[in-house]
């Protein structure tokens, strides 16, 4: 869920053949605080390409993600009912 693309020390993108290469470029810090205090839902949206669904242990980690240059705004819609059970539908408009 955290998968942007590489860049080299000049800040110019790294190329994989004829595709950008990409490569984790999340915090590390909210992954550890996520492994060790396992909460119900986390949700993100900083890395806005890499919208998707994953699972850390018991918690369940949702990016909506969006496409500004598609011009789709993304979301996610999220229910969590009084027995703590998620569910949850990505949506795009």
């Amino acid at each position: 869920m955290d998968q942007g693309t590489l860049y080299d020390d000049e800040l110019k993108p790294v190329l994989d053949g004829d595709s950008l290469a990409t490569a984790p470029i999340g915090s590390k810090a909210v992954r550890e605080a996520i492994e060790k205090y396992q909460p119900l839902l986390s949700l993100h949206g900083h890395v806005h390409e890499s919208r998707g669904v994953t699972t850390i242990g018991r918690t369940i980690c949702i990016n909506a993600g969006t496409d500004y240059d598609q011009g789709l705004l993304r979301g996610a819609l999220v229910d969590v009912n009084k027995d703590g059970k998620v569910s949850y539908s990505l949506t795009a408009g």
